[in-house]
């Protein structure tokens, strides 16, 4: 591939201020590096004060006071008092730390901004547009969604043809392309750049999949019928196939490997256990429509879809139901 596709991220780096000016209008231009050096003690394993907080939402160096609030003092000082945050251990202690913070914060946005501006080489901070743009994929509570978050920049970050030394840097780089594909300032030539940038489509394709993969093959083509009936007719004619090769070898009527053809398997499968002549006639008629899609190019019908779907879902009961038979 071309340098000129991972270098869109770039541009949208070098134009993060200028985006940012544009877009709020708050006639304060952002100086993110000098909060960065301000909060540079903290690095060090120590008390976090609620005095410390003045240097994240300082507003002469950006916009924090127009998005968040640190809770009042009286409602933090008991969690940060005796508590000391290791943060010069992250990433390897996160999962200690990230809770240890929203137990204080209650809001997984303040402990991002926390850990963005203590350890940007490792953390952003966690917003829609970007989380929009990588379809972050949610985890059972903030704590773990923040993790996923973190695990898409860090990906970006260590992808050299992309240029980040700092998962902030990503970070501030992915808001701004957000600005730049579904915002007021858009860039069409960034948006295509984004749009066909294989990594990028690879880690958004995990976080939407990710969910569908705990399910089994039968009840994952029954969730795609509706959206990508193709999909599905196809994954369920291969899942009918393994059905029922499992089904031969269950009953001793093939051994592991066995290169027969699905309908003489079909014909050779015993009348035993629910398999009868009702249920192998319904088989080889859809193994007519898996011979047609597979060797002919031929779309199953809808019906023929849902009757491949239904197929696939009642062999795994099937299954099941044999599996608890003693051999």
């Amino acid at each position: 591939m071309s340098q000129a596709t991972p270098s869109y991220l770039q541009t949208c780096h070098q134009a993060f201020r200028a985006v940012s000016e544009l877009k709020y209008k708050y006639g304060v231009p952002f100086d993110l590096p000098a909060i960065e050096r301000a909060v540079a003690h903290l690095r060090r394993t120590t008390p976090l004060t609620y005095q410390d907080l003045r240097y994240f939402e300082a507003e002469e160096h950006w916009w924090f006071q127009k998005f968040w609030v640190f809770p009042p003092e009286r409602h933090v000082t008991a969690a940060l008092e005796g508590a000391t945050f290791d943060f010069w251990n992250l990433p390897r202690n996160e999962d200690t730390v990230i809770p240890q913070l929203l137990d204080a914060f209650k809001s997984i946005e303040l402990v991002s901004i926390i850990l963005r501006f203590i350890r940007p080489e490792h953390y952003g901070i966690i917003s829609p547009p970007v989380e929009r743009i990588l379809d972050v994929r949610r985890g059972s509570d903030a704590a773990e969604t923040y993790r996923n978050y973190l695990s898409d920049l860090r990906a970006i970050r260590d992808r050299a043809s992309y240029g980040f030394m700092r998962a902030a840097d990503a970070d501030m780089a992915l808001w701004v392309l957000h600005e730049r594909c579904f915002g007021t300032h858009r860039d069409p030539e960034i948006e295509r750049a984004y749009r066909t940038d294989p990594f990028i489509l690879s880690l958004r394709a995990k976080n939407l999949v990710a969910p569908l993969a705990e399910l089994s093959r039968p009840r994952l083509a029954a969730a795609l019928r509706g959206t990508a009936p193709d999909l599905a007719a196809l994954l369920a004619c291969h899942t009918l196939e393994l059905q029922i090769r499992k089904i031969a070898e269950r009953l001793g009527a093939a051994t592991v490997g066995t290169r027969i053809d699905l309908s003489e398997l079909i014909d050779g499968l015993p009348n035993y256990s629910g398999i009868d002549q009702l249920r192998k006639g319904n088989w080889r008629r859809l193994n007519g429509i898996r011979n047609g899609l597979f060797h002919e190019g031929r779309q199953p019908t809808p019906r023929e879809t849902q009757d491949l779907v239904s197929a696939v879902l009642d062999t795994e009961e099937l299954l099941e139901t044999l599996r608890a038979i003693p051999r």
